[in-house]
């Protein structure tokens, strides 16, 4: 039995891919690039609420593929976070950005993790979208 069970907010992250392979990130700030996303409703489907997420910070509608990287942990105050990070694809590269980020560039994986995500969430969630083969399976199109 668990002692004591992390309660957390939950966000959830997306990998997004171009129809070249390229992937997106987001700028937040002058030092900070993330990959698009954001935390859930408290009654929404986890699906539906990464593909509002996307599209409210993006403008993009994605297939959603399966999950890439999880993780669990307390931030500096000591609160439960945890995270999932989902492979997705886009048919488009036209950004709409909101008021959530200031830029956005579509660049290879490798540059993505090594020269513009400062997160290392999801630093680790390209190297597993990297080493992961082809899944051949159906995108999950939950709306």
């Amino acid at each position: 039995m668990t002692e004591q069970p992390l309660i957390a907010e939950v966000s959830q992250k997306a990998i997004i891919r171009s129809p070249d392979g390229s992937l997106l990130v987001m700028q937040a700030d002058d030092t900070t690039w993330e990959l698009p996303g954001g935390r859930m409703g408290a009654y929404e489907e986890p699906l539906v609420g990464l593909k509002r997420e996307i599209r409210e910070e993006t403008g993009l509608d994605v297939a959603v593929d399966e999950p890439v990287h999880t993780a669990a942990w307390r931030n500096d105050q000591g609160r439960g976070r945890y995270s999932v990070v989902y492979r997705c694809d886009a048919a488009s590269t036209a950004v709409s950005l909101s008021d959530e980020h200031c830029d956005y560039e579509w660049v290879s994986p490798e540059t993505a993790r090594d020269e513009f995500l400062t997160v290392s969430i999801h630093q680790t969630a390209i190297d597993r979208l990297l080493d992961a083969p082809a899944t051949g399976q159906q995108p999950a199109d939950d709306d």
